[in-house]
């Protein structure tokens, strides 16, 4: 289980590219009621981790052997799945399904990815684009005009950039915004931090 697909239960997936993701995956773990969405688009979960409390009686029982159920009520069920998966050794995890439905859910699954205490390598898959974690130095394919845009919880962290229209020679974001709208000239570019983690969000071709 080095490599997971997480199915959040916000919208599903409507792009090609997270659909892809989630037909390529050798293992699917769904956080509560995504188990509904994944059962109509003829998949199987490999697991189900929440607190049981978006399911169907019907599906309790037909999943019996592969619910997880995880009662505690201060973390959120994509939380509760993050935790579980790296404690049973994924190493990195591709998030679907994780905005829709509820714009405050969006904002905290998102920003979970900064926040929350966690090794894995971690992307969300939106039906718009990708939200990645950024640590030390990283490159990104793209391409020319892609749409791109960076986000920082810590202001003190400084960010360089290479291939951007609006470049970063050690900048600051000291704000949640000014980072946003940037754009892609190349079909590569890098980002290169002094500490930490940001995020970074590429629109789709």
């Amino acid at each position: 289980m080095n490599s997971v697909v997480i199915l959040a239960n916000g919208d599903f997936p409507k792009h090609p590219t997270p659909l892809r993701i989630l037909k390529e995956a050798t293992t699917i773990i769904c956080c509560d009621g995504a188990v509904n969405n994944i059962e109509e688009y003829g998949l199987i979960p490999t697991h189900i981790i929440g607190d049981m409390d978006s399911i169907s009686n019907e599906l309790k029982i037909k999943y019996e052997d592969r619910l997880i159920h995880k009662a505690n009520q201060n973390e959120n069920d994509l939380r509760k799945t993050l935790k579980w998966v790296e404690e049973n050794g994924a190493k990195k995890a591709s998030i679907l399904g994780a905005t829709g439905k509820r714009d405050d859910h969006s904002l905290a699954n998102i920003f979970t990815l900064l926040e929350f205490p966690s090794n894995l390598e971690l992307s969300i898959f939106t039906d718009y684009g990708k939200f990645s974690v950024v640590k030390g130095e990283q490159k990104f394919a793209s391409f020319n005009g892609e749409q791109v845009s960076l986000f920082s919880l810590d202001h003190t962290i400084e960010i360089t950039t290479t291939h951007l229209k609006y470049n970063f020679n050690s900048k600051k974001l000291t704000n949640l915004y000014c980072g946003s709208l940037n754009e892609s000239i190349n079909d590569v570019f890098t980002l290169s931090i002094s500490h930490g983690k940001i995020l970074v969000y590429q629109v789709y071709n």
